[in-house]
């Protein structure tokens, strides 16, 4: 098949519910939109020699995706989707505990796995409005492709 234009709706993204053990894959449900915001930190190496043109070495590089869509919820029971769930569990968490396992498939079947720490927006939203649910990711470390 020839390379073509792919949805971003048909990315997923999941987290491991069972972290550090055993992989147990969560999807994330609700969403819709999953942005990456890659970082890069550059030391700045312009000196005299450098003719008035700036020089810089990349020093590290980061990723971060933003993820949001509507907050998935049972209105009698009050259960929530359990990767929207998993990840707010991860958002209160602080040190080591604070790091989940991630992986972004598309739909091809490549995948991006990474640990992140995650900072979740609670719900909300206007009067006419579903609620609405978002996190930032930011990975630590290295993201291995597969």
């Amino acid at each position: 098949m020839a390379v073509t234009k792919i949805p971003a709706r048909d990315f997923t993204i999941e987290i491991d519910t069972a972290y550090p053990g055993t992989p147990a894959w969560t999807p994330i449900g609700g969403l819709n939109s999953l942005t990456p915001s890659p970082t890069t930190n550059r030391a700045d190496t312009t000196d005299f020699d450098s003719n008035g043109v700036a020089e810089h070495l990349v020093m590290e590089r980061g990723l971060e995706f933003t993820i949001s869509g509507h907050h998935l919820e049972d209105a009698l029971t009050g259960d929530r989707d359990p990767g929207q769930a998993a990840v707010e569990v991860l958002a209160r968490a602080v040190g080591l505990a604070a790091l989940g396992s991630f992986r972004v498939t598309s739909p091809g079947g490549n995948v991006d796995a990474f640990l992140a720490s995650a900072e979740v927006t609670p719900a909300g939203g206007g009067h006419n409005d579903p609620a609405a649910w978002s996190a930032k990711l930011t990975i630590s470390g290295a993201v291995t492709h597969a």
